[in-house]
């Protein structure tokens, strides 16, 4: 009687692979809670440890982004879904003050997506990038992959050049790349 040795579908290739210990891990572990929250134009902007992603991809560089609080729950909600970005440049992974009054001579790029479209390449409510005034991100602590900071900027829609205020902006975020 002949038995294959390779499994026919992916779950039992799956079961096959865990079964000699060749499974794969399926995510970094997650030891930190994070949390994010700001005014944003005067209402209260909050994001959840799943909705917030802090990466370091190349060593000098900070990536932060944090959706609305319940968006990467399922089913997603119903409501706009909003996402803040936060990237800059010259980050040596220590505790660190950023200011740029300037937009054009900054280390970070900041935007805010209003209403991010739930369709593919659907365009979102409104789009916000980071204009001259008081900018300022500090990361106060940096413990391994955890930081921790605070910040305040000032943006502009690039469609209708409306303006809006971030204050009062704190985290709390872990680098959770495998």
């Amino acid at each position: 009687m002949y038995i294959p040795l390779i499994p026919r579908s992916a779950g039992a290739l799956a079961l096959t692979l865990m079964a000699f210990g060749l499974g794969f891990p399926l995510a970094a572990t997650a030891d930190t809670p994070q949390r994010l929250s700001a005014t944003v134009d005067g209402k209260l902007f909050e994001s959840d440890d799943d909705g917030i992603m802090y990466l370091m991809p190349t060593k000098g560089v900070l990536n932060l982004i944090a959706s609305t609080k319940g968006a990467s729950a399922y089913p997603p909600p119903k409501t706009p879904v909003d996402k803040l970005s936060i990237n800059c440049s010259n980050f040596d992974g220590k505790p660190v003050k950023f200011i740029f009054a300037k937009s054009g001579s900054r280390s970070c790029e900041i935007s805010f997506t209003q209403g991010v479209s739930q369709k593919p390449f659907g365009e979102p409510v409104a789009e916000y990038r980071m204009v001259d005034g008081k900018n300022q991100l500090e990361i106060t602590s940096v413990n391994g992959k955890v930081i921790e900071g605070t910040f305040s900027f000032e943006l502009m829609n690039v469609k209708t050049k409306a303006k809006m205020v971030i204050t009062d902006g704190k985290f709390k975020a872990e680098d959770r790349q495998l």
